[in-house]
């Protein structure tokens, strides 16, 4: 790429009124609906709840001095706040201008950067390509910028991650900065970026850096610049200086990143190739996004931007770099391993595809420079991408004719015939074009969000209801700050849940809400926890709902349960009458443990194995698990559960463990098991504990096969019923037709993804196992409990039944535990408490002095982080079996002193220092040079 000599501000300014028309028309009509920008899901669940946290932090650094302590005991069950926050907030420029609105104004704020990020990333781009081009007309520049910043990422970033439109920023400046270091030897700009770059967010650093590494090796390549050591060196020593001024952020989120819950996913989650539904979208995704990307495929680049990867391609030696880029882009597309790679060695998403916006804009400019070379068969292979484009959207609207896609198709075709006709016709003038790509733009953005301003079907929530759920946090209060008190808050957002297992919105409360939704989680609580197998437990969310098991529950300390009315409530919890705090109900257990007590019982890691999930929880009640631990010792409690008797046929004898192989099939006759009558299972809860799972989805001719047995059987029933009128549109025929039509382009999803639902006393619980095409909830498990609340009409046999929303084949192993909640907790549960020292809490810090009279183990429901250091008198910190902190105790008293430090903090506050003495070296040298030359020639 040549430099330019002459920079203009005339592209800026004509970008800056075009993107001004094109903006009101894509956002003015949240406007007027009173339509905030943030998602029923992640925006709501947790960017904007961590803004409003970020807000009042960032006041009191600017007015108090005073940065947020690293631990923060309202995270969750307890958690790092600059691990937790480093992906949203704390990196993110354009959120510190959060401290410098009301929070009244929040919410505008929050709408209106997304429009200032996307309009900075046109800015950049413009900056970037009008270096690398010179002396392009206006046009030119237009037509490759709103390709830059408006196609299929940006429509879906921009409404549900806002802060993933600032690699888009950061992308073209980072590549400008580096051709600048390599061909000018300055270095200072290229600094400040990779400065930028690894501050704004470890997750997209790791992206930038492998676009800023391929851009090097083809600026080696194109200026045989390999021999160049001296400027290799210059390089390292520009990153590295970036990343000791990143320090203080970057090290503490590696750290978090390895020993999050996410840290030991399956890579490409599991997944050798994409089911077939991807690739028939793929060639479409090229001119047009889907409304939920599949493996984040956004796609969608405007119709030019296609056509000009095309004239790049054919003529392959003079744009050899870059077609190289799209072949291995291409290749790369098709396989799920590439996509996990470049997403940190996790899932196969495909968010690295914001990358290709820079090349591709760049060709862009290619080919608006040489519009008068294209040839028939130019146009001829536009119109085949156009068509097997088309094609492609065809079958995955299931062949409809009017297809959502249509106005997609037609617009790629206009801008076809738009430059063919300005080829052939000089009068024509450019306008029409860039008009054109305005509307290319335009649709790409809004196609997908047609229904934002219908509040039957929107995805964001309206202005006055994010007020209202951040107005109502405050009503739920925490009476003891000088304790750690631990509470549950069931979901707020009612009919406007999505997808988020759940909210954060209790953040912005007194309270010490246990679940917390967020992206990374204390992995060694989540490796803990998980062979208890909560169903609703997720890497993300490590504790989920906790399935309202009640000793769990009383075991983790939660005093107070905040309830909606379906939920199921533990035997613990009493409903306090006449307590309703947004419109949930209040329930209080006297049994909740607290966050330090002496456990009764010290078991082995072997011996724990050997138990059930439910044994496992019911031993957490009176014990702990120590590692390397060789005593014979037994739960007491632990050894109270019973496991109920079952059978699945009446004419058979029932047993303790029965195998199911169930097969989807058309009669649709209940499926379970009948739990035999027994007083044993008196005051218990009962816990229905399926192992070895395994599901074999069927192939689509089985899944046909059984719409097709399903739709003749309701039609053989129907007409057997006297009080109902004979079907005269019956065609079996037609049915099969149709299915197919409705179902070819769905092939392949069922990638593991079903859900087991089960009723006891009109309670509902569903496990849902996500399939392999969920990059951020993908947690294949073949061992679940399901908790099916207190026992009930235990002299006669019941039965539970057990359904299953995806066709196949399903078997498993099948158990009902019951565990006791009566007096019998209530006993274990008061010891605990009675015994539990007591305790100081502060910044930082917790404090205890405990006096035993032979070696015991002090254990805690903190959670185990490398951030934890112990000083006392003969005291050991260890990982207890369920993740959490264990104190090992010596004969006498026992001064405890723990302290919190986040991870990496110590050595990224020492990288800083030296970064910024360095570059305090660097300037007095800079300054002292030209003196000392001044005076040689005096």
């Amino acid at each position: 790429m040549q430099s330019r000599s002459k920079w203009s501000i005339r592209p800026i300014i004509t970008y800056t009124m075009l993107f001004g028309i094109l903006s009101i028309f894509i956002f003015a009509p949240y406007y007027f609906t009173d339509t905030s920008l943030i998602w029923q899901s992640d925006g709501i669940a947790q960017h904007f709840p961590a803004l409003v946290s970020w807000q009042e932090d960032l006041k009191n650094i600017i007015q108090h001095h005073t940065l947020p302590t690293s631990w923060q005991w309202h995270i969750g069950l307890g958690a790092d706040y600059y691990q937790t926050f480093s992906y949203y907030t704390l990196g993110d420029i354009f959120s510190y201008g959060a401290a410098f609105v009301s929070k009244a104004h929040l919410i505008t704020y929050y709408n209106f950067m997304i429009i200032v990020r996307l309009y900075l990333a046109g800015i950049s781009f413009l900056v970037a390509a009008q270096y690398w081009f010179k002396n392009r007309p206006t046009w030119h520049y237009q037509i490759a910028v709103f390709g830059y910043v408006f196609s299929g990422y940006t429509a879906f970033s921009a409404f549900e991650h806002p802060f993933f439109i600032n690699p888009l920023i950061i992308f073209p400046l980072l590549a400008l900065a580096l051709n600048i270091a390599l061909s000018k030897q300055k270095y200072t700009f290229l600094t400040v970026l990779l400065f930028w770059t690894l501050w704004n967010n470890f997750y997209f650093a790791f992206m930038l850096m492998i676009g800023l590494a391929i851009y090097w090796i083809g600026y080696q390549i194109q200026n045989h610049a390999w021999s160049n050591w001296l400027a290799h060196i210059k390089l390292l020593f520009s990153g590295l200086l970036a990343t000791l001024l990143a320090a203080p952020l970057l090290f503490p989120s590696i750290d978090a990143v390895f020993t999050s819950a996410r840290s030991n996913s399956q890579i490409a989650n599991g997944l050798f190739v994409y089911p077939a539904y991807y690739y028939f979208a793929l060639p479409g995704n090229l001119i047009a996004n889907q409304t939920t990307p599949s493996f984040w495929l956004t796609g969608g680049f405007t119709a030019i931007s296609i056509m000009a990867v095309i004239f790049g391609l054919r003529r392959w030696h003079k744009y050899q770099l870059f077609n190289w880029l799209w072949s291995i882009c291409l290749i790369g597309l098709c396989l799920p391993i590439f996509a996990a790679m470049l997403n940190g060695g996790s899932s196969p998403s495909n968010r690295w595809i914001f990358l290709l916006s820079l090349p591709i804009s760049c060709m862009v400019l290619h080919l608006m420079n040489q519009l008068d070379t294209l040839t028939k068969r130019d146009y001829f292979w536009f119109f085949v991408t156009g068509l097997i484009s088309g094609l492609s959207l065809f079958i995955i609207s299931n062949f409809n004719l009017n297809s959502r896609y249509g106005m997609m198709i037609a617009l790629y075709f206009a801008s076809l015939a738009l430059i063919w006709t300005i080829q052939s016709n000089t009068v024509l003038k450019p306008v029409w074009l860039i008009l054109l790509i305005i509307i290319n733009s335009f649709f790409l953005v809004t196609r997908n969000h047609t229904s934002n301003t219908n509040p039957n079907a929107t995805d964001l929530l309206p202005n006055k209801v994010v007020k209202q759920l951040m107005n109502q946090q405050k009503n739920y209060s925490n009476t003891d700050s000088k304790q750690v008190i631990r509470s549950y808050v069931d979901n707020q957002l009612n009919n406007a849940t999505g997808i988020a297992p759940a909210t954060n919105l209790p953040l912005l409360s007194t309270l010490n809400n246990v679940e917390s939704y967020w992206s990374l989680q204390n992995g060694s609580v989540s490796k803990g926890l998980s062979v208890l197998a909560i169903n609703s437990a997720n890497p993300n969310d490590i504790t989920g709902n906790l399935d309202s098991r009640n000793v769990l529950s009383n075991v983790l300390g939660i005093s107070k349960r905040f309830e909606n009315p379906d939920t199921l409530t533990p035997n613990s919890y009493q409903t306090q009458t006449n307590q309703i705090i947004n419109g949930q109900s209040v329930n209080q257990s006297n049994n909740a443990y607290p966050i330090l007590y002496f456990p009764k019982y010290y078991l082995s890691k072997k011996y724990y194995a050997t138990l059930s999930p439910t044994e496992k929880e019911a031993t957490l009640a009176d014990s702990v698990v120590i590692t390397n631990h060789s005593s014979t010792n037994k739960s007491k409690f632990g050894e109270q559960v019973v496991t109920g008797q079952i059978r699945t046929d009446l004419t058979k004898k029932a047993k303790k463990t029965q195998h199911i192989t169930y097969k989807t099939n058309a009669d649709w006759l209940p499926t379970g098991l009948y739990l035999t009558p027994s007083e044993a299972l008196k005051d218990t809860e009962l816990h229905l504990e399926i192992s070895n799972l395994h599901f074999k989805p069927y192939t689509l001719k089985q899944q046909q096969h059984v719409a097709l047995n399903q739709y003749r059987y309701k039609h053989v029933q129907n007409a057997r019923n006297a009080q109902k009128l004979i079907d005269r549109q019956y065609n079996s025929q037609a049915f099969t037709w149709n299915w197919y039509k409705t179902h070819f382009s769905s092939m392949g999803k069922e990638t593991g993804n079903y859900t087991i639902s089960t009723t006891y006393n009109n309670k509902v619980n569903t496990f849902t196992q996500t399939g392999q095409s969920n990059l951020s909830f993908y947690n294949p498990q073949t061992n679940i409990t399901m908790n099916l609340g207190q026992a009930s009409d235990i002299n006669k046999e019941t039965f539970i039944p057990l359904t299953f929303n995806k066709v196949g084949q399903y078997d498993f192993d099948v158990q009902i535990k019951a565990i006791p909640t009566d007096n019998r907790f209530n006993k274990v549960a008061k010891h605990i408490k009675n015994t539990a020292p007591s305790y100081k809490i502060g910044n930082n810090k917790l404090t205890t002095s405990v006096t035993v009279n032979k070696p015991k183990v002090l254990a805690t429901t903190i959670p185990y982080s490398g951030g934890w250091t112990i000083k006392g008198n003969h005291a050991n910190l260890i990982k207890l079996g369920n993740g959490f902190i264990g104190i090992l105790l010596s004969v006498g008293k026992n001064n405890i002193k723990l302290y919190y430090h986040t991870p990496g903090s110590h050595i990224g506050k020492i990288s800083f220092l030296l970064g910024v003495i360095i570059c305090c070296l660097i300037l007095f040298i800079n300054l002292f040079k030209p003196i000392q030359i001044n005076q040689k020639y005096k």
